[in-house]
């Protein structure tokens, strides 16, 4: 790995080398033993005021590469070990050395053995000495190969130098005055937003220090002054109880608390739906992006829907790639808890379709984890982000003179018996329903249930007993549309097998007599469900279900 040297001071968007004489705080170093301090003041002469602008700079810079370590810990992994050898390094990072690798090392060895770093091991020291040496030398391949690291301590210097000159640009300016407000890492960005009088020269300074972070392979580092990122880095909203819903609030903000309550919810479930260890931490992150789907349905039109339609695209694409892998979670648990049922001498034969289902979840999730790692959902986050806290966004605008309805407690009743009605529109059809009207069936319970349940804050206490009875219906719909999808998969496979040992001799093909008995638990489960489905329609078909409604609208 080569990395070339790199100055770090840009000003006035020109770049200008500031080389070992004429930078105020480098002092080649002449003695032993003596502290930062000491050593700047014997080998430079310098006036109390410098030494001690030079000591608020040291410290300075050492909070911010420590505070950039711990904001870049998922990216680069490293140790707490590393970390002490950063604040060490940030400490001393005003001594340079001579030059020429071999006199560099051995004179930046001889002054780590002088100070007392106790805590350190001979191992750290020697990742020490290399960042010090490296600092202010040449960082090319052979300067890298003369410290005699072995590769995992060369990523380690290579990674702890490239913050710490990161730190020392966002001092560029010597006035301590520039803040980090907020850091936020992805895999193909790492986002930086400072603050402070000196903010666009330190934030230019740190910009082209980056380089050699960028050179060691990390993502690429975006330094913006606080004004600048208000606009592109808004914080995420935090997970709340409720999202704060009003009577008298109109559509358009009613919509907007929604959709920042869910969004909040799929954010708090995005690394568990990554990592996988617990699979219902995709699901609640799938569910909570259908929800902000509804909400589009319920909300959509308080606003423009020029400018609504990428985020729904957004919603849509993200719900698409959590669902292939959702949809073989559950075909899994689902086999796994039928051979769990039966007698332990009759649990083979399934391992083909098993082994299958396991390919493909594991190919899902890749495609999941390249997803949530690229640029176009970063921006979807981030543009969606920026519309739901920002008021206003996108209103659909209403004719000044002419009354309409607008606020929650004029809309919702509407809204609610609009989606009532669609539901049941379908009783006619449900004494010989197939499964796709069952699934249409599915689609207008959801964005029924969903509608009471954005508006639920603002109805009556009868709305909760309402959901729950929904719930049921909704939970007897999903498990009869998972039988239907399984179904199709296990038959798409046994499809695949008989196509895939036509060429097989006899001797060597397996028997599919497991999988097809599966198929037809599948198909018998199907059945019943479908069979079953009137008395739940009749618990929900129900005057005393309709008074409930009605009861719980009444408050508005």
């Amino acid at each position: 790995m080569q990395i070339e040297e790199s100055n770090p001071v840009e000003e006035e968007g020109k770049v200008n080398e500031i080389d070992n004489s004429t930078a105020n705080s480098q002092v080649e170093v002449k003695t032993e033993g003596s502290s930062v301090v000491e050593k700047l003041g014997e080998e430079k002469q310098v006036e109390p005021n410098e030494s001690d602008s030079t000591i608020r700079h040291v410290e300075y810079v050492q909070q911010l590469a420590l505070k950039l370590f711990d904001g870049t810990r998922k990216l680069h992994e490293l140790t707490e070990n590393c970390r002490q050898v950063l604040a060490e390094a940030a400490r001393y990072h005003c001594i340079t050395f001579p030059q020429g690798k071999k006199k560099a090392k051995r004179e930046a060895t001889k002054y780590v053995e002088a100070q007392e770093l106790e805590e350190l091991s001979d191992e750290d020291r020697k990742v020490l000495v290399a960042v010090l040496v490296l600092l202010h030398g040449k960082r090319k391949q052979k300067w890298i190969e003369a410290m005699d690291l072995d590769p995992t301590q060369q990523r380690d210097v290579l990674t702890l130098l490239a913050i710490l000159l990161i730190a020392m640009g966002l001092d560029e300016s010597r006035t301590q005055s520039t803040v980090i407000k907020q850091m936020e890492p992805t895999k193909t960005k790492v986002w930086i937003v400072v603050d402070g009088p000196e903010a666009r020269t330190d934030a230019t300074a740190a910009k082209y220090n980056a380089s050699v972070w960028e050179k060691v392979g990390y993502p690429k580092v975006k330094i913006l002054e606080s004004g600048k990122a208000q606009d592109k880095l808004l914080p995420y909203p935090s997970v709340t109880e409720r999202p704060g819903l009003s009577a008298n609030d109109d559509m358009a903000e009613a919509g907007r608390k929604i959709l920042r309550f869910y969004f909040a919810q799929m954010l708090s479930f995005e690394e568990g739906a990554r990592s996988g260890i617990e699979i219902e931490d995709l699901h609640h992150m799938r569910v909570a992006t259908r929800r902000m789907r509804a909400a589009f349905d319920v909300f959509g039109d308080a606003y423009k829907s020029r400018l609504i339609k990428p985020y729904i695209k957004g919603l849509r694409r993200t719900a698409r790639v959590l669902g292939q892998v959702r949809d073989l979670d559950v075909f899994i648990d689902k086999a796994q808890k039928y051979l769990e049922a039966l007698p332990e001498d009759q649990r083979q034969g399934l391992e083909p379709l098993l082994d299958a289902w396991y390919e493909q979840r594991d190919q899902a999730r890749a495609d999941l984890i390249v997803y949530l790692d690229s640029d176009i959902y970063q921006r979807f986050k981030r543009k969606f982000n920026i519309f739901i806290n920002t008021p206003g966004a996108g209103v659909q605008p209403y004719p000044q003179n002419v009354p309409q309805p607008n606020l929650v407690k004029e809309v919702a009743p509407i809204l609610i018996y609009t989606r009532l009605a669609a539901a049941r529109a379908f009783e006619p059809l449900l004494e010989d329903a197939s499964i796709e009207t069952l699934h249409a069936l599915r689609i207008e319970m959801k964005k029924f249930r969903y509608t009471i349940e954005f508006f639920r804050e603002v109805l009556g206490e009868e709305a909760f007993a309402i959901v729950n009875e929904m719930k049921a219906m909704q939970d007897h719909l999903g498990a009869l549309n998972d039988a239907k999808v399984a179904s199709q998969s296990i038959q798409n496979f046994i499809d695949r097998w008989d196509i895939h040992q036509e060429d097989m001799p006899i001797s060597e093909r397996q028997n599919p007599e497991a999988v097809v008995t599966y198929l037809a638990s599948r198909h018998a489960e199907l059945y019943q469900l479908s069979v079953d489905f009137k008395d739940t329609w009749r618990r929900f078909d129900h005057p005393a279900f309709r008074r409930n409604l009605a009861l719980a609208i009444s408050v508005l």
